[in-house]
């Protein structure tokens, strides 16, 4: 994604805010950045952020102020992609544990 050469976090990818551009066309979006945040920044507002059920491991157990990188919003992906394919998500719960 364009967004992660710039070092740039989602941090809250989930089917909700992905939208079409336009009607009628393939031509997905990503919404909702308030959450997003640069990964090399020092301090994080908001350090445990995201929706349960699609937020990667190591944002839920991030106890460090730093440490968190783009790669986090491919799990968020990788949530959605099995959800369109079977219908259901991969973990049962609607909380962080």
């Amino acid at each position: 994604m364009e967004m992660h050469k710039k070092r740039i976090i989602h941090r809250d990818l989930k089917p909700e805010n992905l939208i079409f551009r336009t009607v009628g066309t393939n031509d997905i979006v990503i919404a909702d950045y308030g959450l997003a945040t640069w990964a090399d920044t020092p301090e994080y507002i908001f350090v445990r952020c995201g929706t349960p059920g699609y937020v990667a491991p190591e944002i839920i157990n991030c106890k460090a102020r730093n440490g968190q990188e783009p790669i986090s919003d491919v799990f968020s992906l990788g949530i959605i992609a099995h959800i369109l394919a079977t219908g259901r998500s991969p973990f049962p719960g609607k909380e962080y544990n």
